[in-house]
């Protein structure tokens, strides 16, 4: 189950060290490396968005409709001016306070991505997840879902250990889903 507060603030989080402004593409993208790089440390994605293949490379769908404004979000609008031309803003500066939905854990993650991907700018980035993520396929113009067993076997996982991971991804899913809706 997508957890926008979660999505809403890595975004924050990443536009925050970028001094405020990034690209719309490069954060797209520094928020799959992010989901990516979870997946590779500890078995799980932080804000569980679906992953797929768009031509300029792999991205969060519902992250991207955030990003894009095609989708409403309290969570989201708290941190993210609307999008303006190629850019996205943070509204206000932030603190880790503010980003109390993520981990220490997963804050260590963002951090690392941040520090390997920061100093990239876009174009640079979709190379690179072209190049060296071997889960996003070319969808001809379009896009399609990349599952999470096919990040795990890119990732260098063994065909049964990404056949465990992407059962305990679903469990996790299907389990969070089960409290949302004893929580709604």
């Amino acid at each position: 189950m997508f957890k926008e507060r979660k999505a809403a603030q890595m975004a924050a989080a990443l536009l925050s060290k970028a001094g405020g402004s990034l690209n719309v593409l490069k954060l797209t993208k520094l928020l799959y490396l992010v989901e990516r790089e979870a997946m590779k440390l500890h078995g799980f994605q932080i804000s569980d968005d679906n992953m797929v293949s768009m031509p300029k490379g792999p991205v969060l769908s519902q992250t991207l409709d955030l990003t894009n404004g095609a989708r409403e979000s309290p969570a989201w609008e708290h941190f993210v001016e609307d999008r303006e031309s190629h850019e996205v803003r943070l509204k206000r500066a932030v603190s880790r306070a503010d980003l109390s939905g993520i981990s220490d854990a997963e804050l260590e993650v963002l951090d690392a991505v941040w520090r390997e991907f920061g100093n990239k700018d876009q174009w640079q980035l979709v190379e690179f997840t072209h190049d060296q993520c071997g889960e996003w396929e070319d969808p001809d113009g379009s896009s399609l879902p990349i599952p999470p067993k096919r990040v795990f076997l890119a990732l260098g996982k063994s065909a049964a250990q990404a056949d465990l991971l992407d059962k305990e991804l679903r469990a996790q899913k299907h389990f969070d889903a089960l409290l949302q809706d004893m929580d709604g």
